[in-house]
């Protein structure tokens, strides 16, 4: 287990230099997977696929998410980067409600 676990930190931390902080989807992806997002937030993997599918991450996972990225070296990620990627995704989510109307 505990290789397993290293390996996910290693491929989580390579991703996470790679990784541009544009949208929500960009914040699941500096993690490099569900498991490691739900051991992070202390949530299921099934938990991150439905915050994944909304688009959405809610607020009370954002502190624990920075703390992460911090130890990655992503000092770019912070609870004001959260709150505008969310605004963000929240707006286009309703401009395409409205497409639809």
């Amino acid at each position: 287990m505990l290789k397993h676990n290293t390996q996910r930190v290693i491929t989580a931390d390579i991703m996470a230099k790679q990784t541009a902080l544009n949208s929500i989807e960009d914040v699941f992806k500096l993690f490099g997977s569900n498991v490691a997002m739900a051991d992070i937030l202390r949530v299921t993997p099934s938990g991150v696929s439905e915050m994944k599918r909304r688009k959405s991450i809610p607020v009370e996972y954002w502190q624990p998410i920075v703390k992460e990225a911090k130890k990655m070296a992503r000092d770019d990620l912070t609870l004001e980067k959260l709150a505008v990627l969310s605004a963000k995704a929240a707006k286009a989510k309703a401009k395409a409600r409205e497409a639809v109307a």
